[in-house]
């Protein structure tokens, strides 16, 4: 029998300890009810229509709920009625049904509650669902489009980007067309050709943290000097009455081309060093929790652009003990590049795991954490499992997704 196999008997054992440990709790405890109602925040929406998604319909909410009973349901399985649950303290997230980081005509609303649930006694929630993105429109001047033919405005908050277009065959600003952007900075990019000459002109501008239930309107506006070549746009930003006037050259230099801007800004206008850090899990860009079976695969590429200096996965409470079996010396964390017996176990070909020089001062990994999911399948049934990601640069720039460390979180089924 060889080590890794060892290795793996070793950590199921552990883990079903825990497993069993909770699953004794579980089956004494008794069951109260739940009620719960929702009602909506509608501070920046009027008439919302994503490929006919009725976002007043409740009905299409998703609802989960973790705690000793664990749910996942859409809300029309709680509307109007009590649902069983066993005592003792719980957590509940309602989200919209779409929830792309970045898409037309596609708000965002949402709850989150803690609660107890009561032996023998029924627990009313009255959740209200508020915007959880912000919402960016377009304005163009008279003197814009009379002097532009042909232009595009794009906006990046970093996750995704939506393009508005005016040509020949398309012309996204016939009508008031609204964005919806996860609250990241966001770089907007202006470009456009003139009428008379065709000489292009481009503009940049960055809107800076940017808040749920914001209404951002751009507002364009081009000026020329009477010259061959000689215009310029200006961007002008609204946003709950407050007006800042941004003017921005064009033609000269163009604009500068910076993708993952992140919104941040040191102080006296001089720019901090940037975080250029990034990570994506394909398939499941908002991190959210996932229900998982045996054939789950849990798969994320990682940039760094300095290269990577440290990387050490941290685990949630109730998956330590098992995770201390197998790390020197007890610890409860997994060093991917300095714990030698993780290197040995799961280096080179022996697992998807990468280790040791495999991330060591590299700039770019695919990260894959589906190693685990079978262990977990058969010995945490009915655990949620985090793992955090705790990894910095050579310069000591930390990876972040949405201002924190990025936290995979495993839901097992019973």
């Amino acid at each position: 029998m060889n080590m890794k196999k060892i290795l793996f008997q070793t950590l199921a054992a552990a883990a079903c300890l825990v497993a069993c440990n909770r699953n004794v709790t579980v089956e004494t405890i008794e069951t109260g009810s739940l009620y719960l109602a929702l009602s909506e925040e509608t501070e920046f929406i009027t008439v919302e229509t994503k490929a006919g998604t009725d976002y007043t319909d409740f009905n299409n909410y998703d609802v989960v709920i973790d705690g000793p009973t664990k749910v996942t349901e859409k809300f029309s399985e709680f509307a109007g009625r009590v649902v069983e649950l066993g005592s003792g303290n719980y957590a509940i997230t309602v989200t919209s049904p779409d929830t792309e980081p970045a898409a037309f005509e596609q708000p965002i609303y949402k709850a989150y509650e803690t609660f107890e649930i009561r032996a023998g006694e029924v627990t009313s929630l009255d959740l209200l669902c508020v915007p959880d993105n912000c919402k960016v429109t377009i304005e163009l001047s008279e003197n814009f489009m009379k002097e532009l033919a042909t232009y595009e405005v794009s906006i990046n908050n970093g996750l995704g980007e939506l393009v508005w277009v005016k040509d020949e065959t398309r012309n996204d600003f016939a009508e008031n067309k609204a964005g919806y952007f996860l609250t990241r900075g966001l770089e907007v990019k202006v470009q456009g050709h003139r009428a008379i000459d065709d000489t292009q002109a481009t503009a940049v501008y960055y809107v800076k943290n940017p808040q749920p239930g914001e209404h951002h309107v751009i507002k364009l506006d081009a000026k020329v000097t009477g010259t061959i070549g000689g215009i310029t746009i200006d961007v002008v930003t609204d946003f709950n009455e407050v007006q800042d006037d941004i003017f921005v050259d064009g033609l000269e230099d163009g604009y500068v081309d910076r993708p993952d801007f992140d919104g941040t800004e040191g102080e006296g206008g001089e720019d901090e060093e940037e975080n250029n850090n990034s990570i994506v899990w394909e398939g499941n860009e908002l991190f959210e929790p996932q229900i998982i079976s045996p054939d789950s695969q849990i798969q994320m590429t990682i940039t760094m652009p300095a290269g990577i200096e440290t990387f050490i996965v941290e685990v949630s409470d109730n998956f330590k003990e098992a995770v201390s079996v197998i790390t020197e010396g007890g610890v409860d964390y997994i060093d991917l590049i300095n714990d030698p017996k993780i290197i040995a176990e799961f280096g080179g070909d022996k697992s998807a795991l990468l280790t040791g020089d495999e991330i060591y001062h590299q700039t770019e990994i695919f990260f894959d954490l589906s190693s685990f999911v079978p262990i977990l399948s058969s010995t945490a049934k009915g655990m949620t499992v985090d793992f955090i990601l705790n990894a910095t640069d050579v310069n000591g720039q930390q990876l972040l997704f949405m201002g924190d460390k990025p936290t995979v979180t495993m839901i097992i089924p019973e």
